[in-house]
Parts: structure tokens; sequence; C-alpha cells
């Protein structure tokens, strides 16, 4: 298996127009599964898990006529499965109606979710939609790579650490992104507690500015490579919509020199200005440590058709792991199947995280670190760091692009779209800009700087609701 994503829900999708479009397959994971197909030519073996209540429960067969996470789970959605060659067996048959709800579009970007059960929300239909691990067939508790979405200020902790440990000992990583802005702000310990947990961070940009406070796309991806601990993500990702993505790696720490200059170089039109930052306005002490971050902007497929933007930044994820981990030798388009340059060696390992708690510290499970089933570190494969960062961001745009011209998600076969999925990525990469950011790590300014700003936005609302109740 090389990838698993969880999360399987019926929208119903509202846009700004008052077009519906009933039935469509959502939830997060079909759409990152839809991303991540769409580069490797449909060759790899993905899955897709629901967990459910136990009471009354079996696992569904790998047929996929005989699956369903209900009764009323519409045909469409699971021919829509089978056509994309998604392992089923990790859904879950059970005893009350599909997660289903009500996709709400505004012409300025807002989404308002309205769950259509009759007593949803509810405690069952939350328990329906938290995956836990043991109950995920073996094969899936041996993926390579997991892709999860999460409440930024309520991380499933305990599953993002099994699934990282799995993860790690087979060669991959866990990567995460928000489902939700989150409704106050995080504290600092909170933000690093969460990426310690995982390998890959990809919030939009409303959901990292509810997190480390506004700024452009450079600054959040700093401010979160910063609270980022050793050992905890890498790559961030900051989506910003039809504006494109800013993907940032951090690299090995270097030596600063004193009083270097440090340049942000980016591409023309882009919604952030050019500027030059030293190392002292960055908050750099001399002798601190200091970290290289590889980082590019890149922009949103040119003349993209938008139709509805339902699940396009989940497409985005599938579609830059895979790009990631796969390499830059043959990735889609009749490449290698699942061997190319990009991979690590991939160790199975067929025990259970089941008890793994007794074997580890609970300062180490506080700090995310990724061990194996037999308590030793597991570092991260080094495709992490190897994997051509430029082209992956590229691809996830494209896969982005495809899911946005439709109403919901691409009903076409993945191998349909190969020519122009080709072209549009031909036509992308020049487009690309580095950004080179030499990044004094600060830890301690970085969190005061956030917390100023948090209390800066408090304090406004504070003034806001002041003046709306006494007037001056």
């Amino acid at each position: 298996m090389e990838c698993v994503c969880f999360t399987l829900i019926v929208d119903d999708i509202v846009l700004p127009n008052g077009e519906t479009v009933m039935e469509v397959i959502g939830g997060g994971g079909p759409q990152t599964l839809f991303g991540y197909q769409l580069v490797t030519n449909q060759k790899a073996v993905v899955g897709l898990s629901v967990d459910t209540l136990k009471r009354g429960l079996f696992f569904l067969s790998l047929s996929i006529d005989q699956a369903g996470i209900g009764p009323d789970l519409p045909q469409q959605c699971k021919d829509w499965l089978e056509s994309l060659g998604v392992d089923t067996s990790g859904l879950v048959q059970f005893n009350r109606p599909t997660p289903r709800a009500w996709q709400v579009f505004e012409e300025w970007g807002r989404r308002t979710q309205i769950w259509r059960g009759r007593d949803d929300p509810c405690d069952e239909l939350y328990n329906m939609l938290r995956p836990k691990y043991d109950a995920m067939p073996p094969h899936f508790q041996r993926s390579r790579n997991y892709h999860l979405g999460i409440h930024p200020l309520h991380p499933p902790l305990l599953l993002m650490r099994q699934l990282r440990q799995a993860a790690r000992a087979n060669g991959g990583v866990l990567s995460i992104e928000p489902y939700t802005a989150a409704e106050e702000a995080a504290r600092t310990d909170k933000v690093s507690l969460l990426l310690a947990h995982c390998d890959i961070f990809s919030p939009n940009e409303a959901e990292a500015e509810s997190i480390v406070g506004p700024g452009r796309p450079v600054e959040l991806a700093q401010r979160l490579l910063t609270l980022s601990p050793p050992g905890g993500a890498d790559l961030v990702v900051v989506r910003c919509g039809p504006e494109g993505v800013l993907v940032a790696r951090r690299r090995a720490p270097r030596e600063p020199q004193q009083g270097q200059e440090l340049q942000l170089e980016l591409c023309a039109g882009a919604p952030w200005h050019e500027e030059r930052i030293t190392v002292a306005e960055a908050g750099g002490l001399e002798g601190e440590e200091n970290e290289v971050v590889e980082a590019y902007r890149v922009p949103a497929v040119a003349d993209t058709a938008v139709m509805d933007v339902t699940g396009c930044g989940n497409a985005f994820c599938g579609g830059f792991l895979a790009a990631l981990y796969n390499g830059s030798g043959d990735v889609g388009f009749g490449g290698k199947d699942g061997a190319t340059s990009g991979h690590a060696d991939h160790t199975r390992v067929s025990a259970s995280v089941s008890g793994v708690e007794s074997i580890i510290s609970r300062t180490e499970f506080d700090s995310g670190s990724a061990l194996d089933w037999n308590g030793k570190q597991n570092p991260p494969p080094t495709w992490v760091q190897s994997g051509d960062l430029r082209l992956a961001g590229a691809w996830g745009c494209v896969a982005a692009s495809f899911m946005a011209e439709e109403r919901g998600v691409p009903l076409m076969r993945v191998a349909d779209f190969q020519d122009r999925a080709s072209a549009r990525l031909k036509a992308l990469l020049p487009r690309v800009g580095r950004v080179k950011l030499h990044m004094a790590v600060n830890r301690d300014a970085t969190c005061q700087v956030v917390a100023a700003l948090r209390l800066g936005r408090r304090c406004l609302r504070m003034y806001g609701m002041l003046k709306r109740h006494h007037p001056l």
C-alpha cells in the first residue's frame, strides 16, 4: 500500500449562483486520492479508510460493489472509487445513514457545512469520522504514506503518532492538513506539539493565519517552520487559492555570516512583494543557529476554468505527496510501477501498535518522537529532503486545477487526463519562482511575535465590540 487517506462524506454542493450538485463523494479522502492517482497515472496502490462505531459493524470485502459505509451510499460514489482503483477494505459497514452534508459556497470564498442527518451532528457521527489505527486492515497499517485532515486546536495526537510510526517504518511520511481554521488563537506550545507529530503540514492561508497570526505567506511558512521542533515537520505548504502556493522545506543548519543580507526572490506578479531582510531584522542573534529554507512560489495553473473549489486543497495535497515521494524520474504518465527515483527502501513491519505506549515515555509522546516498534528513533526517509520540491508543488497545482474545473470530483478516468496534465505541468514549471530565504531561527522571538500578533488581533476585536455598543 503506497498511500492511505481518511474520511468519506456525501456532499450536496450549493454554488454561489444557486446551482446545486447532489450526491458528490467528498470528505477530503477521495479528493486527496484523486490528486495522488493523477500523478502516478493510477499505478499506485491506494486505500480509503473510514472508522465507525464497533456495534453491529463488519469490514467490507475488497469488491467495491459489495461495499458501502451505509445502505444509502449512492451507487455513483461506489463507481467513482472503483474507477480510481481505491482499495475500499478500510471502509466499514454500519447501521446508520452515510454522513451527508450541504456544502454552501459564497462568491468571496466562504464555505459553510450543514449536516443533513436528522440528529447530526451527534456523538455517533463524530465517532464515524474519527479514524482508529487498530480498526484498519493489516495492510493499511503497513502503508508507506498517510494523509489526514485534522482540527488545528484538537489534533488526534495518538493517531498521528501511530500513523507516523507506521509510515516511517516503511520509508514514508505522515502528511497533515487542517480541515478548518482555528476558532481562537492557538498557544505556541500547542502549535509546536502539532508540528512535532507530522512530516508535512499544509494549511491554506486562512488556516495558517488562524494558527500563527496574520502575515504574508512567506511569513506564515517561516513561523510554522520555526515553531516546528527538531524531528517535526520539515515541509510546510501554504495554499493561497487563486494565487497558488508557497512550498518551503527546512534544510540542515549551517553557520550564518554576520550582517548577511537575506533576499526573497519572487516571481513577477506574485501577491508578495520583493524585499530584503537582514539577520538582525529577522530576529537572529550572533551565534544563534541558522537554517536554510528551500522555498518556491508556485502559481495556480493559468486559465483554469473554475467551476467548484470543493476539494481543491485535498487534491493538491495528494498530488504534492505523490510527486515528492515518487521522485523526479518517471512520475506519472506511464512511469515505473512504484519504484521511481525518489523512493526510500521500504522495510515491512507486521507488528501492531497496540500497547506500544508501554515502551514509549510520556516525554517522547509529547514531543511526537517517531520511534519504531522497538522504541528506537526512526529518522525520516531521505526522499523528504531529496525529493524535487519545485516539481511536487507544480504537480499539486495541476491536480487542484482539474478538481476546480468540475462540479464535484472529476468523473473522467485518470488516464483521460494525462495529456492535458502533462501540458499543464510543462507550462507551469517555468512560472515557478525560487524564494531564497536564509532564515535565522530565534524560536523565543518568533513565539513573542506570534503572541503579540494575536494580542493585537484580540484588542482590535475588543475595540470593535466596544465601539458598536458605545459609539464615540
